[in-house]
């Protein structure tokens, strides 16, 4: 789960500096602590698409780079021990569970939002001439509409993710950190809600350590 630790950052670009030897020794150290949780991760992946026809892309791109496959939504999980970029909130990540895969990332949150889907787009006539679709009516909504004519199809494909992993909730953790919405999910999050904490603190108590080993370096200098 997000933990809040001040001055990691700026620990991490001493230690590239002054202890090059010693922030290689916390990457891998840090890799070595999110490998397990990656592993299981990709274990909760299907080995076969959720759902029929998930594995073929539509004629017009809609599932463009969307496309099932076990290997890439597999591959896609692993992990990062640099720094990601600043959020709208001004929080980075030192190290981090990340999913790389479209497909992968749709079935891990399908249904974290909207339990039962989004609702139905509703249908609108194409008024401009030069569009291919003028004269019809088609659905037009937002982004957090379905454009499905089907109004249960947001569920129906929401229930064929459920049948091989329910969305598990890993933001009730032990430990300190920040609570969120988005730590729900089929994989990682999955993976991250069974291990009960663990990793967090052993990844908390490797920092710890490496800032003693580096100011006690320091000072023998």
């Amino acid at each position: 789960m997000p933990t809040e630790v001040k001055g990691v950052i700026e620990l991490q670009k001493a230690l590239k500096k002054f202890s090059p030897d010693l922030a290689k020794e916390t990457r891998k150290e840090l890799a070595n602590l999110l490998a397990p949780i990656v592993k299981t991760a990709r274990g909760f992946i299907p080995s076969e698409a959720p759902i029929s026809g998930w594995g073929t892309t539509s004629p017009n791109g809609t599932w463009a780079n969307r496309g099932w496959s076990t290997a890439a939504a597999k591959r896609g999980i692993g992990y990062k021990t640099t720094p990601s970029k600043p959020n709208k909130s001004g929080f980075r990540s030192l190290a981090r569970i990340v999913n790389a895969s479209a497909a992968g990332a749709i079935y891990e949150t399908a249904g974290r939002k909207n339990p039962n889907g989004r609702e139905q787009a509703p249908l609108a006539t194409v008024v401009r001439k030069s569009q291919a679709n003028y004269g019809k009516q088609i659905r037009s909504g937002t982004k957090g509409q379905s454009k499905s004519n089907n109004p249960g199809a947001g569920n129906m494909f929401i229930e064929a993710m459920d049948q091989y992993s329910q969305i598990k909730d890993a933001s009730n953790q032990t430990g300190a950190g920040r609570r969120t919405s988005k730590m729900k999910g089929r994989a990682i999050f999955r993976a991250w809600a069974e291990d009960g904490g663990k990793t967090n603190a052993a990844v908390l108590k490797a920092l710890e350590n490496t800032t003693i080993k580096f100011y006690s370096a320091m000072k023998a200098k």
